[in-house]
């Protein structure tokens, strides 16, 4: 990073419903940041959750000074998630890890060590050969072409991204699905925003039924983003 060797860290953990895996990501999480990090902090976004995650995310909370907690009485979408904790970030960079654990905080200082290789303001993921089912294949490729269709572009980014702070708090961003992201990235390139990209691995859960993305609701609502992307780009 320019002018600091170990930058600060914010690390947002979106969780609706993930009980069995929320502890892991972020203990897990917090080994990683010490290894790279003098100050960082880590915000659990429990996202509605009707199981045990806001009750393990505050005893996390309790127990280590440095996760701070932010619950939403109902679910806001993982757009919403990311958007509460990244903008209570208060760190240098910012990046997430989900609190399923398909992609692992193990990968974090790889984000960083490119962002200060290349002064990026942000830095974004490529999945190579990443193993999906035919219909999440489907899926996938049907976001992407519905966003070259109706907005003319599709940034890069299939696992996680960092970004800086300072680029992150010059744009706003109305998504509340997964088009969250993406709608952040479109901003931030029109914006002037640095980027670069690197390859990463993706872990996936062992039931891919419990994947919150993969179901008629969420598609519907990453249309519904997109075409109302289209729109906002069109007015500014």
């Amino acid at each position: 990073m320019t002018g600091r060797s170990r930058p600060s860290v914010s690390i947002v953990v979106p969780a609706l419903n993930e009980e069995k895996t929320l502890a892991r990501a972020v203990e897990w999480t917090l080994e990683i940041l010490k290894s790279v990090a003098d100050d960082f902090e880590i915000l659990v976004v429990d996202d509605g959750s009707t199981d045990a995650t806001g009750r393990i995310a505050d005893e996390l909370g309790a127990r280590y000074p440095q996760v701070t907690v932010i619950h939403h009485s109902r679910p806001t979408g993982f757009g919403g998630a990311l958007n509460a904790g990244f903008r209570a970030a208060t760190k240098d960079v910012i990046s997430l890890i989900p609190a399923d654990c398909e992609f692992w905080p193990s990968e974090l200082p790889r984000f960083m060590a490119e962002m200060a290789r290349t002064d990026s303001d942000i830095v974004t993921s490529t999945v190579p050969d990443r193993q999906l089912p035919a219909y999440r294949h489907v899926l996938s490729w049907g976001w992407r072409r519905c966003m070259m269709l109706l907005l003319g572009e599709c940034p890069t980014l299939m696992g996680i991204f960092m970004v800086r702070r300072t680029a992150f708090t010059r744009v706003v961003t109305h998504s509340t699905s997964g088009m969250w992201a993406m709608e952040l990235l479109i901003r931030l390139r029109r914006d002037g925003a640095r980027f670069s990209v690197i390859p990463m691995e993706v872990h996936p859960r062992e039931d891919l039924r419990e994947s919150k993305v993969a179901n008629v609701r969420t598609v519907l609502k990453v249309f519904r983003d997109i075409v109302e992307l289209r729109g906002r780009l069109r007015s500014a």
